[in-house]
C-alpha cells in the first residue's frame, strides 16, 4: 500500500509537470517566405521635337502708279422733228466751242427753206453762260436774255430785253443752305414782284412747286412723286386744288423709257417713248396716240467728246 501511494503521487506529479511544460512551451515559429521585390518598368517620356517658327512673310509693298482714264461723252449737235409719215418738219443745229463743252450757237430751220429762221448766240464769261441773243432770219435782234450769278456760281438774276435793248421782265432766284432753289420771283420793269414760285423738297428731291400771283395767292401747284430717287409722277393742280392733269414716268435701267400724259380722270392723252444709243444718249423720241399709233418723232445726233484725267492706283 505504501508503494501504491508513492506510485500514485509520482504519477500525479509527473502529470502536473507535463501540463505545466505544455503550457509554457513557446510555439515553433513559422518561417515567412520572402516577398519578391517589384521592379518598376521604366516609362519613356517622349521628348517634344522643337518646331521651327516660320519667319513672317512681309506684305508686298504696293506702289502708287498713274494711268490716263478716257471717258466718252456724247454732245448734242442736231435734233430734227418729223411727221408720222417721215416728212421733215423742222430741225436745229448746235455749234460747240473748241472744247465741245458749251453750245455757242443754235440755228433753227424749217423744211421749207435752207436758211435759218432763227439763231441764238450764246456768250460765256468765266466758264458760265452770261447771255443769249435771239436773231431773226434777216439778222435783226429779236430778244436778249442776260444772267447774273451769286458768289457760289448759281443763277441769281435773269433779265429779258427786247430787240432794242429795252427791259421786258426780270427774275430773281433764292437758295437754301444746301444750294437748292427755293424761290423764283418774276419782276416787272420797275423791280416789283409780279409772280412767285416756291419750291419744297423731300427725301427724294423736289416735291412741290407753288405758283403765286401778285397778291401772294396760290394760282396753281405742281406736285412730284418719286420711285426711289427717280421721278415717277408729276401732277398739276388748279387754284382751287383740283387735279388738272398728270404725267407718269417709266424707266429701263437708268434711262427714262417713256412719259405718259393723262387727263385728270386718268385717260391717256399721248405717250412719248425714248430710244438710247450705246453711250446712254437719247437718239429718238416717238409720240404715240391713246390707241398706240405712232405719230410725230424727233431724232437726235451727237458728236463724242473724249474727256481724259489722270487716275492714281496701287499695285
Amino acid at each position: 500500500m505504501k508503494y501504491s501511494l508513492s506510485a500514485s503521487m509520482f504519477a500525479l506529479m509527473f502529470a502536473v509537470i507535463l501540463v505545466a511544460s505544455c503550457a509554457t512551451k513557446a510555439p515553433t515559429p513559422v518561417q515567412e517566405q520572402p516577398v519578391p521585390a517589384v521592379v518598376p518598368t521604366p516609362v519613356e517620356t517622349p521628348v517634344a521635337t522643337p518646331v521651327a517658327t516660320p519667319e513672317p512673310v512681309p506684305e508686298p509693298v504696293k506702289v502708287a502708279k498713274q494711268r490716263t482714264v478716257v471717258t466718252k461723252v456724247p454732245v448734242l449737235i442736231k435734233e430734227a422733228s418729223f411727221y408720222s409719215d417721215g416728212l421733215a418738219d423742222a430741225y436745229a443745229v448746235y455749234k460747240l466751242d473748241a472744247d465741245m463743252k458749251n453750245v455757242v450757237e443754235k440755228d433753227s430751220y424749217d423744211a421749207a427753206r435752207p436758211e435759218a429762221v432763227q439763231r441764238i448766240i450764246s456768250d460765256f464769261k468765266d466758264g458760265r453762260l452770261a447771255a443769249e441773243t435771239v436773231y431773226e432770219a434777216d439778222g435783226r435782234v429779236r430778244s436778249r436774255r442776260e444772267l447774273g450769278y451769286d458768289a457760289n456760281g448759281r443763277v441769281a438774276q435773269e433779265r429779258i430785253l427786247d430787240g432794242k435793248g429795252k427791259l421786258q421782265s426780270a427774275s430773281a432766284y433764292a437758295y437754301d443752305a444746301s444750294g437748292r432753289k427755293v424761290e423764283w420771283r418774276v419782276l416787272d420793269t420797275a423791280g416789283a414782284v409780279k409772280a412767285t414760285s416756291s419750291y419744297t423738297y423731300g427725301p427724294g428731291g423736289l416735291v412741290a412747286v407753288a405758283l403765286k400771283d401778285l397778291g401772294g395767292k396760290v394760282s396753281g401747284t405742281i406736285k412730284l412723286m418719286y420711285d426711289g430717287d427717280r421721278l415717277a409722277k408729276r401732277s398739276y393742280f388748279g387754284a382751287d386744288g383740283t387735279l388738272q392733269k398728270f404725267e407718269s414716268y417709266t424707266y429701263e435701267g437708268p434711262s427714262l423709257a417713256a412719259v405718259e400724259y393723262h387727263r385728270a380722270d386718268g385717260s391717256l392723252v399721248s405717250k412719248t417713248a425714248n430710244s438710247y444709243g450705246p453711250l446712254g444718249q437719247l437718239v429718238k423720241a416717238v409720240e404715240y396716240s391713246p390707241t398706240g399709233a405712232a405719230g410725230n418723232y424727233t431724232v437726235y445726233e451727237y458728236q463724242v467728246r473724249e474727256d481724259s484725267e489722270i487716275e492714281t492706283y496701287y499695285e
